[in-house]
């Protein structure tokens, strides 16, 4: 399964709304879409593959940020 991060997975203050909840493992990669910004988690998430957030965006984690194979950042990326 891989997901896909989009403006309407976020809310006014960048953070994840999507139907996610609590700490999930992804048995695939994460995408952030072009120009969200920093997203922001206020739980865990972790990707088995890949991890990449396009141009204009970026990823903050407040204890840390985990993939199997790469992490990614059009932006940066925070944890």
């Amino acid at each position: 399964m891989n997901l896909k991060i989009t403006q309407a997975d976020i809310d006014e203050n960048n953070f994840y709304v999507g139907s996610l909840k609590g700490d999930v493992v992804i048995d695939g990669s994460i995408e952030i879409e072009n120009n969200l910004g920093y997203v922001r988690f206020k739980h865990g998430l972790k990707a088995n593959f890949a991890i990449i957030a396009k141009a204009g965006s970026g990823i903050k984690a407040g204890e840390g940020i985990e993939a199997g194979w790469g992490i990614e950042a059009g932006s940066g990326i925070k944890a």
